[in-house]
């Protein structure tokens, strides 16, 4: 069956007979068209143990559109053949409904992830790219040793995560969930994320803190969120210990941080505790429509500011935010598009970052845990700072160095798709709110 899936495999595959012709990058555009043309019309893999929900498919959607602007700012012809296959990957994995499928799905978007940051030219990527593999490896052993254990206790791998587990597929689902943590960078499991982010490619890093990391979050959610429900005594303070320590660690490190990959990288794995939140108050109705807005908001302004990144070291050699300074000089359109990702994942108001962070606090408060969102709020205060200290390095500070630069065309056309999602769900909210 022709499904969204099914087109971003075929594309990749054909994608390697189109390397070094310019053709390549027309051809997987074309194919992101056709997938999402699959998309919205409900067309469905058509395999056993998937299921797509609405929330899923404007997911997806978004998903496609997120990868459209980052292959228009892609320049690498292996970079683009293995987008397209973690588009598959990533679809496969949104519409798992079984553990199979969820784990068949979770390991394939982790390989391929690996393999688009093993194209190293650097030191800095080399070693950047062997965290992310030890990580990985560290993460998929404690997936499988969870399920192991919800095997022996009787778990169905063919059936959606029992509800009603005894004490040995209790203790499964909970390694497995540990395992993922790997995955979605939640401390103490972040450390690999802090250095991989930075060291590799910045494009490759828009991938894996933003694409990656909100997929997983969703896919996580959907499996497990009915056996969390089952078990909130256990699993609402493990689930809120584990978001205060990530979120607030994450904003402290970006806070001294000089260097501007880590810092978006110290954020990612702030935003992170904010979306562990919205599994802490799971009993809330408004919990998943929280997990989808926030997602949502993050895939668009973490793409983009990592893009933004490639673009600053590339063209102008920046990577520092004493190297920034005065930036707005240069060029103002990167500057006012990278200044509005930033106020974005400060959570200012108007912006889809504001209210993705809104409403999984909203549905923290409706579930009791009024407290721990106070803790998130004084986090997202903190994380102003740092945020601020960036566009005042942009616009306030003298211009640190002159640069020739070349014209560039689609890194600013990627942009622009990216600031209108943004824009889009900071006003639009219903969007979200009317999917079931």
């Amino acid at each position: 069956m022709i499904s969204s899936f099914s087109i971003f495999f075929l594309f990749a595959l054909l994608s390697i007979l189109l390397h070094r012709t310019k053709w390549l990058k027309p051809f997987a555009l074309i194919g992101i068209v056709l997938s999402s043309y699959c998309t919205f019309n409900n067309i469905p893999i058509g395999l056993v143990g998937f299921f797509e929900s609405e929330n899923i498919k404007l997911f997806e959607l978004i998903l496609e559109i997120v990868l459209f602007a980052i292959i228009l700012h892609e320049d690498e012809d292996i970079s683009i053949t293995q987008i397209l296959f973690i588009g598959a990957s990533s679809i496969l994995l949104l519409q798992s409904n079984t553990i199979l499928s969820f784990v068949i799905s979770f390991e394939s978007l982790s390989i391929i992830s690996v393999i688009l940051v093993s194209h190293i030219k650097t030191k800095e990527q080399a070693q950047g790219a062997v965290k992310m593999f030890v990580a990985g490896g560290i993460a998929t052993g404690i997936l499988f040793l969870g399920l192991v254990f919800y095997v022996m206790g009787g778990g169905d791998l063919l059936q959606p995560i029992t509800t009603i587990a005894n004490s040995i597929e209790q203790v499964g689902i909970y390694i497995m969930i540990i395992g993922l943590f790997y995955k979605l960078t939640i401390v103490p499991f972040h450390g690999w994320a802090a250095d991989t982010y930075a060291l590799v490619r910045h494009k490759h890093a828009a991938i894996l803190s933003a694409v990656s990391k909100t997929v997983v979050a969703l896919a996580v959610f959907n499996i497990f969120s009915p056996f969390i429900l089952q078990n909130l005594n256990f699993s609402v303070p493990v689930l809120v210990t584990f978001a205060i320590a990530t979120m607030t660690l994450g904003n402290f490190m970006a806070l001294f941080s000089n260097n501007l990959a880590r810092i978006l990288s110290y954020s990612s794995i702030a935003h992170a505790g904010y979306i562990l939140l919205g599994f802490a108050a799971i009993k809330s109705e408004f919990a998943k429509d929280g997990i989808l807005y926030i997602s949502i908001a993050y895939i668009f302004m973490q793409s983009a500011a990592f893009l933004t990144l490639d673009i600053l070291r590339k063209n102008y050699n920046i990577s520092t935010l004493k190297e920034l300074s005065g930036f707005s000089k240069q060029n103002p359109i990167v500057a006012f598009f990278f200044t509005v990702q930033l106020l974005s994942l400060a959570g200012i108001p108007l912006l889809a970052g504001f209210l993705g962070k809104a409403v999984v606090f909203y549905a923290g408060v409706d579930a009791g845990l009024w407290w721990v969102v106070l803790i998130a709020l004084l986090n997202s205060a903190l994380s102003v700072g740092y945020y601020a200290w960036i566009i005042k390095s942009i616009y306030f500070d003298t211009l640190a160095k002159e640069e020739i630069i070349k014209p560039i065309y689609l890194p600013i056309i990627a942009q622009i798709i990216l600031f209108t999602g943004t824009i889009y769900f900071g006003i639009f909210a219903k969007t979200v709110f009317n999917v079931q």
